[in-house]
């Protein structure tokens, strides 16, 4: 069978091995993509994994060591700050360090290294003491490459090691027995809820694309296959022939859409996530799973080339005298409203736990997916609404092309049309940055024990001297005195603000001082993590879809050489043919293509609306959307240099 399937694809000329062609290439890129996407679900674990350390789980006993982190701050910069002191000489070595820090070391990590480089000791090391810089933190011990982290030895006496952490992104200290067995910090599962759903808007396109590859050329090989059951094969000789001929150009394209993600993904690496880049070894899901996805992509192809032999085995003879099929039922439209009305009610009714984040984005990729099932119906219903109203031979052509084979067509635009769903979708999510620079003025303030907080005062006036004005005051920007706390504030010009801060970080043991603006730094940054993150994915989509839309268009083209072959001898121009080519893709382009970005918008509005419009939303949407045309009618162009030549080819063909 398998010599078979070779000799009727060898024996197709030209246009078999073209097709074949194109099919693994469509395979190769769905591959890449969804590698891409599932490797994007480790990469967050795996920086959870390294960062865990500073929240060790507390000791049962006395404990070998104390462990305390604070959120410091060096201009628009976060600082992680770990505090460290060994309670005996059985302390174990933090990751990333060859020894636990002595009292008066700070180990940093190299992005911190290189921000503190020239910057004098009375703007940020005094404000850990008499230190000195002992060494220097491993990959191990960081998120990202570019994390920005300093580790402090101190003595187990020192005030710092038992004052309270008030901030919720710092610990408070604590004895620990190891580093072993911490707490991920809960960004990280904030981010991998958002790969999930970034991993879905480039999985469920780059699925559909594989699945589309499967009916490349699809009436071809649909009248070649209905011969052979003519004369006599079995439907299941059909299907092994059919198997055969799909998986093998799939799985070529697999392995090399596989090869090449492993090839790619140190420049994937340097996209920045979260304030860094990444290491390379996040992104290496690990073999079992980069086999599954290279496993999953054939037999979703395979899967596609059986459901699309139905009429093949059911009805050969009307496959060979080309009968008219039925028209799309309705039931796809419901389908699609019924998904789309439970999302929107699901954002309304679901609450914040992990279940319901789940259910709504099993909701969302399901909404998602069904696109490809209202389109062809959707496309179908345009041709017969452009077959009853066309003044031109081209129109009357792509009328009727749509009409009769919405699914082919469907295809060829169907990548920009879920792209058009995605971008509407996400484009807009609000991505407002806040500008951190020093102003003339600023105000430091921290959260200290409200009994201590005059001696504090004091003392940090006695130090700061006439550089800064102190007082303790029930509130400063976002902090405010609570039950037992206080708020101490210091103000000083702009330019002093780094001496400030170090001085206050020395007398103040417990949260460092930070300036209102402050607290903006990490809600830029998971803007900035946003804004690439919905960049990324609509590349990715929009990539796919031009692909798609260019292997669609070529596949199109050899699926109808007969016909065209045809029309050219009756007489018909080639200008009319390419006009009514051009017609097929870019009506149902501009329909489809609108419409699924604005359904995109509305059923993402009840999540986006209460979180206020940034105009940069628009700006990526509608650069996308000119991207995904333009990539549609270069598609047609790549093309039209096949039909040409497929008109003056008039040559018998074995098919």
């Amino acid at each position: 069978m398998t010599e078979l399937a070779w000799r009727l694809t060898r024996l197709g000329g030209r246009g078999a091995l073209l097709s074949t062609g194109l099919t693994a290439l469509a395979v190769a890129v769905a591959t890449l993509l969804l590698q891409f996407a599932v490797a994007g679900n480790f990469a967050f674990d795996a920086r959870g994994d390294r960062t865990s350390w500073r929240d060790a789980p507390e000791a049962d006993g006395a404990g070998t060591a104390v462990v305390a982190t604070a959120l410091d701050h060096f201009g628009g910069t976060s600082v992680t700050r770990v505090d460290l002191a060994a309670l005996d000489g059985d302390a174990p070595a933090p990751p990333g360090m060859d020894a636990f820090p002595a009292p008066g070391e700070v180990w940093l990590s190299p992005a911190a290294a290189e921000l503190l480089e020239g910057v004098p000791e009375s703007e940020f090391l005094a404000r850990y003491g008499d230190v000195e810089v002992a060494g220097e933190l491993g990959a191990e011990a960081l998120a990202h490459p570019n994390e920005v982290v300093a580790v402090v030895g101190r003595a187990a006496d020192d005030p710092v090691m038992s004052a309270e952490r008030f901030n919720a992104d710092a610990v408070s200290p604590r004895a620990i027995d190891g580093f072993e067995g911490g707490r991920k910090d809960v960004v990280y599962g904030f981010y991998m809820i958002l790969m999930v759903l970034a991993a879905i808007l480039m999985a469920v396109p780059a699925a559909v694309f594989g699945a589309a590859a499967a009916r490349l050329t699809v009436s071809r090989r649909d009248e070649r296959l209905a011969t052979l059951r003519l004369i006599g094969a079995t439907p299941g000789q059909v299907m092994r022939l059919t198997l055969i001929e799909t998986v093998l150009a799939a799985a070529a394209g697999s392995v090399a859409g596989t090869l090449l993600w492993m090839l790619v993904t140190p420049l994937v690496a340097l996209i920045p996530i979260d304030g860094g880049r990444w290491f390379v070894a996040d992104l290496w899901s690990g073999a079992p799973w980069m086999a599954v996805v290279a496993l999953a992509v054939p037999v979703l192809v395979a899967g596609s080339a059986l459901i699309g032999l139905r009429s093949v085995v059911i009805s050969p003879l009307g496959v060979a005298r080309r009968v008219k099929p039925k028209g799309l039922k309705a039931i796809r439209v419901a389908v699609f409203v019924v998904l789309s009305v439970l999302f929107m009610i699901a954002t309304q009714l679901v609450g914040g736990s992990m279940i319901a984040v789940a259910i709504l984005i099993v909701l969302f990729a399901a909404t998602l997916a069904a696109v490809n099932l209202i389109g062809p119906w959707t496309v179908q219903r345009l041709g017969r609404l452009l077959a009853r109203t066309a003044k031109s031979p081209a129109r009357l052509l792509a009328a009727r092309r749509l009409a009769e084979d919405p699914k082919a067509a469907w295809r060829t635009v169907s990548g920009v049309a879920i792209a058009g769903f995605v971008a509407g979708s996400v484009a807009l999510f609000p991505m407002i940055v806040t500008d951190t620079s020093t102003e003339a003025t600023e105000s430091l303030a921290a959260l200290v024990p409200a009994d201590e907080a005059e001696a504090l005062a004091a003392t940090l006036t006695a130090e700061l001297g006439d550089q800064a004005e102190v007082a303790v005051v029930d509130g400063s920007g976002y902090l405010t005195g609570g039950p037992g706390t206080a708020v101490i504030e210091a103000t000083t010009a702009g330019a002093e603000v780094e001496s400030v801060r170090t001085t206050m970080t020395a007398v103040l043991p417990g949260d460092p001082p930070e300036r209102e603006i402050d607290s903006s730094i990490l809600s830029n940054r998971l803007v900035d993590s946003v804004r690439t993150g919905v960049t990324v994915v609509l590349a990715v989509v929009f990539l796919t879809a031009a692909v798609s839309a260019a292997i669609s268009a070529i596949g199109s083209v050899l699926d109808r050489r007969q016909t065209y072959r045809l029309l050219h001898l009756a007489g018909t121009p080639q200008e009319v043919l390419d006009r009514a080519r051009r017609q097929e893709t870019l009506l149902p382009l501009a329909i489809l293509g609108g419409a699924s970005v604005l359904t995109g918008m509305l059923l993402t509005s009840p999540v986006m609306g209460g979180m206020g419009f940034d105009v940069s939303g628009a700006l990526i949407l509608g650069a996308t959307l000119a991207v995904g045309t333009a990539s549609v009618i270069g598609a047609g162009a790549l093309s039209r240099p096949l039909l040409r030549s497929v008109m003056q080819d008039v040559s018998p063909r074995p098919d």
